[in-house]
């Protein structure tokens, strides 16, 4: 059961972003978002910043301070190419306040391949992982047919507007629509609860989802009778929970107005995604031990070449790390040795900073 309520409400969590309609026309989301789930080849170029406000005098642990100068304001930006379900590469930065960590990253499936900072020596592990099996077709399936009264059920967040865009992505002209949407925290328990109510009450979506249950995990034996059990016992509980946290003063301030997630999606005339725009900002209880006073999140993509012949990028060594030597190096020192000690920034933050590994001379 506590699979079901993790699909429900983080479906009912992103597909609130994608709900309404708008004088300049309405977009079928349920359409929208089986198209995302068909796509098996493309890139995109992203970029995320993450930052936290704090008050230094309020940290009294030292390290934990000396953390938070470290790896505030982060940006990582990186250019990801999907070659198909197995097969992916990533090429992008970590950039700190003391510099840039470039990084590479490439799967396929009998391997997993790590470059950090330009290592001499990548991390080279074993893919565990393999193709869609048959049940995972079928789960995604039946999620094609479930997502419709997902969208049905969803209510609509107070500021949505649908508009007529064009823009570019990689010098390519798009003529679409933009969906713009924020969420105040304050809405979230009310949404997630009208979601979820909303569920309780659709007897076709409920037997979809017990569908997906039965042909995903053929021991589970479920039936709609036990689901809905289930599923309006969970309601009553998210009612309860709402209740307290409307009540309870030290969490007020996180479901307040001032809290927001907001989102600007260019949707193609094909109903892909094609540049978004997502920002998260909320602000911690004051006042606080950890000193913490916001956190904000920015993160901006851009798609293209979906569905199109794309070929991801293999890391190419003379020698790599590979599993065993690395459960042998405990103590760090064979994965430091593959980087510059002069130039290397993750060098200087895990050994001088971090002290991480302290006989620097041997």
């Amino acid at each position: 059961m506590r699979k079901i309520k993790r699909i429900l409400v983080s479906a009912g969590t992103t597909f609130m972003l994608l709900t309404g309609c708008s004088s300049e026309g309405a977009i079928d989301f349920a359409q929208y978002a089986n198209k995302q789930m068909e796509i098996t080849s493309m890139e995109s170029q992203g970029t995320t910043a993450i930052n936290l406000e704090y008050d230094s005098s309020k940290i009294k642990d030292k390290e934990e301070l000396k953390f938070l100068q470290l790896f505030n304001h982060i940006k990582i930006s990186a250019h990801m190419i999907s070659e198909n379900e197995d097969t992916m590469s990533i090429d992008g930065k970590i950039i700190l306040q003391k510099g840039a960590i470039p990084f590479k990253l490439f799967i396929d499936q009998t391997e997993m391949v790590i470059q950090l900072d330009n290592a001499s020596k990548p991390i080279r592990l074993a893919n565990q992982a393999s193709s869609l099996s048959s049940n995972q077709e079928n789960y995604l399936a039946a999620m094609k047919e479930l997502t419709p009264h997902i969208i049905k059920n969803l209510p609509n967040p107070s500021r949505f507007e649908i508009t007529s865009k064009q823009d570019k992505v990689q010098g390519e002209n798009i003529d679409g629509k933009n969906v713009h949407v924020q969420i105040n925290g304050d809405e979230i328990p009310s949404l997630i609860l009208s979601f979820m109510d909303g569920i309780s009450k659709d007897k076709e979506a409920i037997e979809v989802i017990v569908r997906t249950i039965n042909n995903v995990d053929a021991t589970a034996k479920m039936t709609t009778e036990t689901f809905k059990n289930e599923l309006d016992t969970m309601v009553r509980t998210l009612k309860e929970e709402v209740s307290t946290i409307q009540q309870d003063k030290t969490l007020q301030p996180i479901f307040s107005k001032n809290n927001y997630v907001k989102a600007d999606i260019l949707i193609d005339s094909q109903l892909y995604e094609r540049k978004s725009d997502v920002t998260f900002h909320v602000a911690f209880p004051t006042p606080n031990e950890s000193g913490i006073q916001s956190l904000h999140i920015q993160s901006t993509t851009e798609n293209w070449n979906i569905n199109q012949p794309v070929k991801a990028q293999p890391i190419s060594a003379a020698h790599y790390l590979d599993e065993q030597q690395l459960s042998d190096d405990t103590a760090g020192k064979l994965f430091l040795e593959t980087l510059d000690k002069q130039h290397s920034v993750l060098y200087d933050i895990l050994v001088n900073d971090m002290e991480l590994y302290t006989n620097k001379g041997k």
